[in-house]
């Protein structure tokens, strides 16, 4: 048997990773997706089993400006930075979600076993402690400025529309209503999941990255299944994509933080980050939340033939300390961990500045090793290519690629066969009747005693799952 190829060498050869996934299946790893497939159908079939709670909605209230407001989209922390910091997150997050995140997850530890607010605590004055306040710089003084800020940071995508253009009419002009007739405070198990396994073309693609994630750990897997669908629900994701950009950071949007704009050698679609446009001053962090939970949920779409793998660059060019964010890097850190299992690709951070390695040296220790292995460190583009063709590698990131970021601000009434409330109900049954389909063909396919009866069962998925 062939030792796997390196990450490198798929990308050297254009071997697309398939070990583990669809189509590449050992039998014991089928045997697993049955198992945790089992698990997922037995789930679905409890009449006892709570629903699953909305804990924020984006017509609830103005929570997305706050400034530390961890109630609205709250991710659980990758780990406290300072006493301060732990003091706030505990003061401005409901203790049931305290209780969830000490079973997901405990303060992370260096190799020593010294816990990192520890260890940046002790680092006292100059860059790590600076770096531990949590904050990327002093607030202005200028009561100008503060003003100008303050507009820049509270202005929605529709906001803007609305001012410049002096209407009143919502970008989106329907009111958002759940799939499967969801009351608008919950959702279900089977509502959540099948939202999110249908994002890929392949509802086994979904399923089997909790299974990589956990080293095919069976109950592991979905215990974190299950931890991702609550979660997913909680933050209310289906609203936040169905409102799209209308309700993201204008400002934010018009920098250019991140965008899609190429593919790499295994076309996976390639996200671009540009650090330097990042600075806290001029941001809330539950908008940049709501942002990075947009870009992940629409690449997912980019990648849906793919297996749902993209590939991030961060480009640190021009990185001051003024674009140190801890929140977001911690931010990104969790979401890709706990919430979006093998979604990455590889990511390629394309930095020449000594003050970002000193913070790497910081972050490192506390990366996942599943992630931790995915990141590769570029000192020029000639790092880039193995990765990224150079033809497809944009200009600004010394390919030859001639692509420019401009955000194309969204016409008032661009959305408006959103108002077919009739058409959509009619998109919404078929989408319904393809859901119930595939899941009687993967509860037979689940039951089936025969190979030949397995065999007919999975075509009979296939057949659904097209449809």
């Amino acid at each position: 048997m062939e030792a796997p190829l390196s990450l490198l060498e798929h990308y050297k050869t254009k071997q697309p990773v398939t070990c583990g996934h669809v189509g590449a299946l050992t039998k014991e790893e089928t045997d697993k997706l049955r198992q945790l497939w089992q698990l997922v159908i037995d789930e679905f079939d409890r009449t006892d089993s709570e629903p699953l709670r909305v804990l924020f909605r984006l017509s609830d209230s103005d929570a997305l400006y706050e400034d530390d407001g961890l109630t609205s989209l709250s991710f659980e922390p990758l780990v406290p930075l300072s006493s301060k910091d732990r003091a706030q997150s505990e003061s401005a997050t409901p203790e049931s979600e305290l209780q969830s995140e000490s079973a997901m997850q405990s303060e992370s530890t260096t190799p020593n076993g010294t816990p990192l607010s520890n260890r940046i605590a002790r680092a006292g004055s100059g860059l790590l402690g600076w770096m531990s306040s949590g904050r990327s710089t002093p607030a202005s003084t200028s009561p100008d400025d503060d003003a100008a800020a303050q507009q820049r940071r509270r202005e929605s995508v529709q906001d803007h529309v609305q001012r410049t253009q002096h209407h009143t009419t919502p970008l989106v002009p329907a009111p958002f209503v759940p799939l499967f007739k969801q009351p608008e405070q919950t959702r279900t198990f089977r509502s959540a999941f099948w939202q999110a396994a249908t994002q890929t073309r392949n509802a086994d693609s979904w399923v089997l990255r909790f299974l990589r994630a956990r080293k095919w750990d069976v109950c592991a897997a979905f215990a974190m299944l299950r931890k991702t669908l609550e979660w997913r629900a909680g933050q209310a994701l289906d609203e936040i994509m169905f409102y799209g950009e209308s309700q993201l950071h204008m400002h934010t949007m018009k920098s250019g933080l991140a965008f899609a704009c190429t593919r790499d050698r295994l076309n996976n679609p390639v996200f671009v980050i540009r650090v330097r446009v990042n600075m806290a001053r001029e941001r809330s962090i539950a908008a940049i939340k709501r942002f990075l939970c947009w870009q992940i949920e629409t690449s997912q779409l980019l990648a849906s033939g793919v297996d749902g793998r993209v590939t991030l660059v961060f480009d640190m060019s021009g990185f001051t300390r003024d674009n140190i964010d801890l929140q977001l890097v911690r931010t990104l850190i969790t979401l890709l961990t706990n919430y979006y299992p093998e979604t990455l690709g590889v990511m390629l951070i394309y930095v020449n500045s000594l003050l970002f390695s000193g913070l790497w040296a910081l972050i490192a220790p506390f990366i996942d090793p599943n992630v931790k292995a995915k990141i590769i460190l570029a000192r020029n583009a000639s790092g880039l290519v193995p990765f990224i063709d150079r033809k497809c590698l944009p200009v600004e990131l010394g390919g030859s690629k001639a692509f420019k970021y401009e955000y194309v601000v969204p016409e008032i009434n661009e959305n408006s066969c959103m108002s077919d409330v009739k058409a959509r109900g009619v998109v919404e049954r078929t989408f319904g009747d393809a859901v119930d389909a595939y899941e009687r063909a993967t509860r037979t396919w689940l039951t089936s005693k025969s190979d030949d009866v397995s065999v007919d069962a999975g075509h009979e998925r296939d057949s659904a799952r097209e449809a």
